[in-house]
């Protein structure tokens, strides 16, 4: 009678299954990440937050929503992150019955085209510049900057005083002077964030990973994560995150005294009561508005996302402000 040989494992075989498995898996990955990414760009123009405009031989998006014919434009950068139209929008749609609200996304963010140039304060307020005239808005216009973007609208301020009509700072980054060695940091790789978000990683983990804080509706939320998932990889934003130190010192260096209207809203060193804060205060957001000059500060203690985090006082802050500019 014949004994059966029992079969030796082979490594080599199961390695190679394994190997095409996951082979298959990044393929799989990839065409339903193609087939998503068009689907998404298909929402965000639906819904209002893709409109590309093109400046020159790139294009930027530029997203509005409210009245064109109403009281003013209102100009709104965002800070280093995206989403920020989507994330700022409840708290302002009140708002939109009588002006216009103009979403910029420089480039790298926000489904505007990605650059491996250098992301100087120089370079990013002209392509503001260009974008909003090429999107037919008309001067003089209101600009609303949170965070990184208030250094990037205190320049263009600075520069370009007759373009403005008033600023309202939200929670922007200080702008004070850099010592050569704080402004020498080097730009991370975005490769593996690239490969990642190519490969559609991001369709499935992004999601999961961020929050949905500011009570964002369904299709807000998508907007939202698309828009996300679009600034993450892109060359622009870690260049841009390398010169954030250089750029508030150029723009340190370009300030001068305007008679341009500008309202700071004050949130992460809001609280005077605090000692950080008063110091902060003191020694950081006060000589850099009295640079600007003509400025007025609303102390509002909270989170730098103050405008989803506290969106009815805030609103109440930004009413009462446009209300009052001749």
């Amino acid at each position: 009678m014949k004994q059966n040989k029992e079969k030796k494992f082979n490594p080599a075989k199961v390695l190679l299954v394994l190997a095409i498995a996951f082979v298959a898996l990044l393929a799989g990955l990839f065409i339903f990440h193609k087939i998503k990414h068009s689907a998404d760009m298909k929402f965000l123009t639906e819904q209002g937050y893709y409109n590309p405009v093109s400046v020159g031989d790139y294009s930027m998006n530029v997203a509005k929503f409210g009245n064109e014919n109403g009281k003013g434009n209102i100009v709104v950068l965002s800070g280093m992150g995206g989403g920020m139209a989507v994330e700022i929008r409840p708290s302002l749609k009140e708002l939109e019955d009588e002006y216009q609200f103009i979403y910029v996304g420089r480039r790298g963010w926000d489904a505007s085209d990605d650059t491996k140039e250098a992301r100087t304060v120089e370079a990013i307020v002209e392509e503001y510049r260009k974008a909003v005239k090429a999107s037919g808005i008309e001067e003089p216009y209101i600009l609303m900057a949170h965070s990184m973007g208030g250094t990037y609208a205190s320049y263009w301020v600075s520069k370009y005083p007759e373009e403005i009509k008033a600023f309202i700072n939200i929670d922007g980054t200080y702008v004070e002077p850099m010592t050569e060695e704080e402004m020498n940091r080097k730009a991370g790789s975005t490769l593996l964030y690239k490969v990642g978000v190519n490969l559609g990683l991001g369709d499935i983990l992004l999601p999961a990973l961020l929050t949905n804080n500011a009570g964002l509706s369904k299709d807000e939320w998508r907007a939202y994560c698309i828009l996300q998932q679009l600034s993450i990889p892109s060359d622009a934003t870690a260049n841009e995150g390398a010169m954030v130190n250089r750029n508030r010192n150029t723009t340190w260096n370009t300030l001068v005294e305007t008679d341009v209207p500008k309202l700071y809203i004050s949130a992460r060193h809001g609280d005077l009561s605090d000692p950080e804060s008063e110091e902060a205060n003191k020694k950081e957001l006060l000589p850099y508005l009295n640079k600007m000059g003509n400025y007025q500060i609303a102390y509002l203690p909270g989170n730098h996302f103050i405008y989803k985090t506290e969106p009815e006082k805030f609103k109440e802050i930004i009413k009462n402000y446009i209300y009052d500019i001749k």
